[in-house]
């Protein structure tokens, strides 16, 4: 089944908001929100926005059946956010009951793929090797794919959602492997920055960390 993503580029959604807005929508399995507040700004070393996009609240819709398009979009233009619907894969999962906020952050990185990168090289590369380098070379909790299939509002090909623990939040040592071996980090490093410069641009991506907790 697909799931959606709901992002405000703009004004922080309030989850009160969001709620009301959830009561609409039938068939939801689960439902997790996510915002930049005084909890998340503590990972704002760890933000980048070159194109002006920096995304101040996510969404995650995941449903039974297939949900109602029109009333998706709806429930996003009232929250002057951009839909994508896409194909999601959580290679390491992390499992959160509902009302559980998570402790730690959420790096949401939102990106664009190079202009000569095809959907094959996309998915061969972003689902096979660079899977595997992401979570070895960081400590982090989780780690969500979504291929963006089908958008309405900013167009994005792909957004990865990463579950660090807080002491990763200002710390590049708790963030990467091997922090407390310098060479050993910084070719941690390296090896993440070539293999995810295969899939994205790094001129046409954001990241941000937000702070998130399970609704449904």
């Amino acid at each position: 089944m697909d799931r959606f993503l709901l992002i405000c580029f703009g004004d922080t959604p309030h989850r009160t908001d969001v709620e009301a807005m959830l009561e609409s929508l039938p068939n939801i399995r689960q439902a997790h929100f996510a915002v930049v507040d005084e909890h998340s700004r503590r990972a704002s070393m760890w933000t980048r926005d070159p194109i002006g996009l920096l995304p101040s609240g996510r969404l995650a819709l995941d449903f039974e059946e297939a949900p109602p398009l029109e009333r998706l979009q709806q429930t996003a233009g009232k929250l002057s956010a951009s839909l994508y619907r896409c194909e999601s894969r959580m290679p390491l999962a992390i499992e959160l009951s509902p009302n559980e906020p998570y402790a730690g952050t959420v790096q949401l990185c939102c990106f664009r793929c190079p202009a000569d990168l095809s959907d094959e090289a996309l998915v061969d590369h972003w689902y096979g090797e660079h899977k595997v380098i992401a979570i070895d070379t960081q400590n982090t909790e989780g780690y969500r794919q979504n291929r963006v299939i089908q958008y309405w509002g900013h167009q994005l090909d792909g957004i990865v959602e990463e579950y660090f623990p807080i002491e990763c939040a200002d710390s590049v040592t708790d963030f990467f492997a091997d922090g407390d071996n310098p060479e050993a980090m910084m070719a941690n490093i390296e090896k993440l920055t070539a293999s995810s410069e295969k899939i994205l641009d790094l001129n046409e991506s954001s990241v941000i960390h937000l702070t998130e907790i399970r609704l449904i």
